[in-house]
């Protein structure tokens, strides 16, 4: 609830001059619609108070209800008809505010219907098609309750009735909702003068498409249309405020226009040319709420995506500095620990027990491991900031040294087979794509140990598209329920706490395929091996 609404409700006392000059207002704008009274004196195609009633309702609130009733109430009374037929306009004038209020509230967001377009439709169809129907309904039933109508003049007085509350909800009440809402128009020089020449061509507009003068003023109404050019252009370069004042200020042109044409027609035909005006109004009225809404969706989507693209640059540089931290700070002490245990253990050989040599291996074979898992996670930050240059590479050779880097430390005892096929060239960075193959080999070695006949596929073959890419081992394999999740960053490939890792290999291979515009995936029963697919454009493409 906004301070305006909370005062409102919460002092009765403070309500009194907000009813009252609001019932004033009514009034003003009602005697105003009712000199276009053409078809009977209580019915007009051009009714304004309903645009400040449902305005007032969203603004402040359900409870100056009868502000809205005492202003309807008076305009009908000094008009026509009886107090019982001006009190049953007044209740239906009434109920079509506060029906067209509460479903605005309820399922279009209320004061913030023109934030979103989705919003600013609902807002058209609920407040300028449903709700308007109960005022016409109940106002022509009294008239011709009251003996001042007749029965078979009740649609024709409906119509009429309808289409004028409809244009006042469409063009009156947005203007004066946004209005209403806190915040200043910030317009630079070029921008106030962009809105001045904006507003003067729609005047030109305007009065050329409405009024007597050529080109237009004698065409009909599919030519009236020119204006929403205009409107557009209104729509796409200022805000929602300045499309409603728009869209309420070529509604008075046209209002003008038209009476101005038809002055001297029959009082039918003048009534219907300005039902065919409502209709115009409210369609132009409503695509232009709708678009100005879309617009600012879409400038608050930009903004938001630069927040987070500046929020993503902050973190990268976060990143790198916590790489750069990583691989100089760190690193001086992990080596440190490392060699001074190495030296103990060689100098206090004899004079430890078994247990002190023990723990000495471990303190070095932890500095291993930790040294391992730094030069992973620098990697995993350096794979970011290279570039998937788009030199051809041939993936061959770059397998075949990748797998003699990989197995150079292995035991001898424990040999490996390894099956290098043919493989199609790719275009990209030959370091980023060689580790690629590093880390699959390096993993195909470690989950291959101790087991019978260890043997190690690299196949490959062209696409017409993108070349695919294939290292398949005969390991342990892992669960293939883990899928994707593999290839997130400290995911290890099953439980295999005795195999050495940092859990980043993978999502370094992913991190780098995906940069060139390729695709990873693996495969595996759990039991009998692994497989570790990627693919790489076949042209420049993808690079």
């Amino acid at each position: 609830m906004t301070p305006t609404q909370s005062a409102v409700t919460a002092r009765p006392s403070s309500r009194l001059p907000v009813m009252v000059l609001l019932a004033g207002l009514y009034v003003l704008a009602g005697k105003l619609g009712l000199m276009l009274a053409l078809v009977h004196p209580s019915a007009t195609a051009v009714w304004p108070p309903t645009g400040i009633a449902l305005a007032a309702l969203l603004a402040l609130g359900y409870r100056v209800w009868p502000g809205i009733f005492l202003g309807a109430f008076l305009v009908n009374v000094t008009n026509a008809g009886t107090i019982a037929t001006s009190l049953g306009i007044a209740a239906g004038n009434t109920l079509e505010g506060l029906a067209g209020a509460y479903l605005v509230n309820r399922f279009a967001g209320g004061r913030q219907a023109f934030d979103r377009a989705i919003d600013a439709f609902r807002f058209a169809l609920l407040a300028g098609l449903v709700s308007t129907s109960f005022s016409a309904t109940l106002g022509v039933a009294s008239i011709v309750a009251g003996g001042f109508a007749h029965w078979a003049d009740f649609g024709r007085i409906w119509l009429t009735w309808w289409l004028g509350d409809m244009g006042g909800g469409l063009v009156v009440a947005p203007m004066l909702i946004l209005w209403s809402q806190s915040g200043r128009m910030r317009w630079d020089r070029r921008s106030a003068l962009e809105a001045g020449i904006v507003l003067l061509i729609l005047l030109v507009v305007g009065l050329s498409a409405f009024g007597p003068m050529p080109p237009f003023g004698t065409g009909g109404y599919p030519l009236k249309f020119v204006c929403m050019p205009v409107l557009i252009w209104v729509a796409f370069r200022f805000d929602q405020r300045t499309a409603a004042t728009a869209t309420l200020f070529l509604s008075v042109i046209a209002v003008w226009g038209t009476i101005a044409n038809t002055w001297t027609l029959p009082t039918e035909a003048r009534n219907e040319s300005l039902q065919v005006l409502q209709v115009f109004l409210a369609v132009t009225a409503a695509a232009t709420l709708v678009l100005a809404a879309a617009v600012a969706e879409r400038v608050r989507a930009e903004a938001s995506l630069r927040a987070i693209s500046e929020d993503l640059r902050a973190a990268m540089t976060e990143l790198e500095a916590f790489s750069h931290s990583l691989s100089h700070d760190l690193r001086s002490p992990i080596a440190a620990v490392a060699n001074l245990a190495a030296i103990l253990e060689q100098d206090a050989r004899g004079r430890l027990d078994a247990d002190g040599v023990r723990m000495l291996r471990t303190i070095q074979s932890s500095a291993g491991s930790a040294g391992r898992l730094l030069d992973q996670l620098v990697q995993f930050a350096w794979v970011e900031r290279q570039e998937a240059a788009s030199t051809e590479v041939d993936m061959t050779s770059l397998a075949r040294a990748a797998y003699a880097e990989v197995a150079s430390d292995e035991d001898r005892s424990d040999p490996i087979r390894l099956e290098l096929r043919d493989l199609p060239a790719a275009h990209g960075n030959d370091a980023l794509l060689g580790r690629v193959f590093s880390n699959l080999l390096s993993n195909a070695v470690k989950y291959t140990r101790r087991r019978a006949g260890r043997h190690i596929v690299v196949s490959g073959e062209a696409g017409e598209r993108e070349n695919t890419y294939r290292v398949t081992d005969n390991g342990t394999g892992f669960d293939p329920a883990l899928g994707e999740s593999l290839f997130q960053p400290f995911r290890r490939a099953g439980n295999h706490r005795n195999v050495e890792g940092s859990g980043l290999g993978l999502a370094i291979v992913a991190r780098i395929v995906r940069k060139h515009g390729g695709r990873v995936w693996a495969e595996s029963d759990g039991v009998n091996g692994a497989r570790v697919s990627f693919t790489l454009p076949n042209d420049h493409r993808g690079a």
